[in-house]
């Protein structure tokens, strides 16, 4: 309980203006906590205001801790400092999402320099210094004044970073090296903390919840958008933001896929196994206008988010049973997952992981319809957290090694062209005693009723 009252009185001492008066009050049974009733403690925890304040400094030390690690990296890689924008890693390293660039020297406090709003910046990010950004003309200035020195390399999100911003960063430094740093702050952010698992854990119970439904939301929905529509609902009536955001260029999700029968097994530019023919050739994935008929696989591959972590799931429904052949490669699929479970351990090479599933079902003999038709793709698993598509990639070649508190999607799965897809995906977290699966809604093919 101390923890909690010490958080308190730190996030109290932090307000100005009028929530400064109104800390008062938390103070006041702060300043008398040896005799703080059980029943004030109550009244003083169920108030919005003070949760509010405990969470903004809970996620300054959060963040703190996450960039003191990557700090760490780039003075490893001999980088003297790094410009954050890409929403998630500026959101990630500096608790906002605002339109900035946050500079991360590595011998220095992070400086937030804000484009727009600098209202709201002010208001949500866990940094303390924080000024005002009208032109990348005046960041070479900032940075003086706030590191005493312009970097003589400079990391950048290189992955992302569009041409013409990189472009204005060398007319304003110029004289200055710039380098990827994107591998570092990907790397910093495979392995999650506390309290980064407690949200995707809540993410899994969610989507648990909403799947419990699906039989239900099916009985009502003459075609996958309509099915879709009900999922959606559910999820933002639990808080969804409406976005499971991806990092990959030209790369877009929402909350995933909704389809049926052959709708499900036609190619698309998905990055993953999966589909669709989605609602046109403006979108050509995810749920369309194709009905959902009886004795046909109905795919639910939806994403739960919980304070913008994902939990990412997948299970098979049908109105009425599946022909044998559809339920024998679901088992393979469960097969797949149950021994990479096993395996993923700490120290665990992903591609190792990957030829594992792969013997599996070769063995199976589903080779050819394994993870995609006509084109695979190389992966059966994904890491995910503030983004659907994380490291680590458990796929062919890939040379990331597990470690404790890494957070992967696998989902493994079979295309019947022309009829469907089966398959399994949940959500694990990396235990020393192997991956811990944190979705509990059953894995097999649940049968509707007629």
């Amino acid at each position: 309980m101390f923890g909690y009252f010490e958080a308190c009185r730190k996030a109290s001492s932090t307000l100005n203006g009028s929530d400064r008066s109104r800390s008062c009050v938390l103070r006041r049974f702060l300043n008398r906590q040896a005799v703080l009733t059980y029943n004030e403690f109550l009244l003083a925890s169920s108030s919005l205001w003070i949760n509010t304040v405990i969470k903004r400094e809970s996620m300054r030390v959060e963040c703190r801790e996450r960039v003191k690690r990557f700090q760490g990296l780039l003075e490893e890689n001999g980088i003297d400092g790094a410009f954050i924008i890409q929403k998630v890693d500026l959101y990630y390293l500096s608790g906002t999402d605002q339109n900035a660039v946050l500079w991360v020297p590595t011998a220095y406090e992070p400086l937030l320099m804000v484009r727009k709003s600098l209202e709201r910046a002010k208001q949500d990010a866990a940094v303390d210094q924080i000024i005002p950004l009208s032109s990348p003309s005046q960041m070479a200035e900032a940075i003086r004044d706030h590191s005493g020195r312009l970097p003589s390399r400079l990391g950048l999100e290189m992955d992302i970073l569009p041409v013409k911003i990189f472009q204005a960063y060398e007319n304003h430094l110029p004289g200055v090296e710039m380098v990827d740093i994107s591998p570092l702050i990907r790397s910093v952010r495979m392995v999650k903390s506390p309290y980064e698992i407690s949200c995707i854990r809540k993410a899994a119970e969610i989507a648990d919840q909403m799947y419990e439904k699906v039989p239900e939301f099916v009985k009502e929905s003459k075609r996958e958008i309509d099915l879709a529509l009900r999922a959606e609902a559910f999820y933002r009536g639990h808080g969804h933001p409406g976005l499971s955001r991806m990092r990959a260029f030209n790369t877009e999700n929402v909350y995933g896929h909704i389809m049926a029968g052959a709708s499900a097994a036609m190619p698309s530019d998905s990055p993953g196994p999966t589909g669709g023919c989605g609602p046109g050739p403006y979108l050509s994935q995810g749920a369309g206008h194709a009905h959902i008929n009886p004795h046909e696989p109905i795919l639910v591959d939806y994403t739960s988010n919980v304070e913008g972590y994902i939990s990412d799931q997948t299970r098979i429904f049908s109105k009425g049973d599946l022909p044998e052949r559809f339920h024998r490669a679901h088992r393979v699929m469960l097969e797949v997952q149950e021994a990479i479970a096993r395996e993923g351990k700490p120290g665990a090479v992903a591609k190792d992981l990957y030829d594992v599933a792969m013997k599996i079902a070769e063995e199976g003999g589903w080779a050819q319809a394994f993870m995609g038709y006509p084109e695979p793709v190389p992966f059966v698993g994904h890491g995910l957290g503030l983004e659907l598509d994380e490291w680590p990639i458990i796929g062919k070649d890939s040379e990331h090694i597990l470690e404790k508190g890494m957070t992967i999607a696998l989902e493994p799965k079979i295309i019947f062209p022309g009829e469907g897809v089966v398959g399994i995906e949940n959500t694990f977290l990396v235990t020393e005693q192997g991956l811990e699966k944190l979705n509990r809604f059953p894995d097999e093919i649940m049968v509707i009723s007629l």
